[in-house]
């Protein structure tokens, strides 16, 4: 793992909001080959009731943090490539939120993870995936001393299954044919 990679990982996990109750992740990963060179992998999360294609096979974290909601438990899978890192997590909210309160939540979720990174939202905009509003973006940051990109999309399922897939990366190392791969392969199994 790189230094800028690592560094990223750290930073993410620090200001990464969803919460999920004690929940295993489990994974079922198979390669796939991309027209390049790199191996990019299939992985789902039983537990999580989703899939996504990977550039190589995620290491899982899970953990639990401090709401102002409840206390609960936090599951993701990460996989780094080419310095870039590529989160994909899910958390399931104690209680369902009004349909009033998705939009403003998954907005406050996306400002946390920009502006955790002490990074500047590009663009924004609300997206479906099935039957869940997301929130699609674009940011950029530092990561030390290295400008870097973010893109990703946050989703509410069910207005209580929180789901957020981003790819975080030094701007000279981004490839947004990749991170397009991904955020697009991201499927909710329903």
């Amino acid at each position: 793992m790189t230094r800028s990679a690592s560094f990223a990982v750290g930073l993410v996990l620090l200001v990464v909001s969803a919460c999920t109750p004690s929940t295993p992740i489990s994974e079922t990963p198979s390669p796939t080959k991309t027209t390049n060179s790199n191996t990019w992998q299939d992985y789902t999360s039983e537990a999580g009731k989703f899939s996504v294609q990977m550039p190589n096979k995620p290491e899982e974290r899970s953990e639990e943090r401090k709401t102002d909601i409840a206390t609960v438990k936090m599951n993701m899978a990460v996989s780094e490539f080419n310095d870039s890192a590529y989160f994909a997590s899910y958390a399931d909210f104690p209680e369902q939120f009004p349909d009033s309160e998705i939009q403003p939540r998954l907005n406050e979720a996306m400002k946390g993870i920009v502006g955790g990174l002490k990074g500047t939202v590009k663009s924004s905009k609300e997206s479906k995936l099935g039957k869940a509003s997301c929130r699609d973006f674009e940011a950029s940051g530092k990561i030390q001393a290295i400008d870097a990109l973010f893109k990703g999309r946050i989703c509410l399922s069910d207005n209580r299954r929180f789901y957020q897939m981003f790819v975080l990366a030094p701007a000279t190392k981004f490839s947004n044919a990749d991170v397009d791969r991904f955020i697009t392969s991201f499927k909710i199994n329903e």
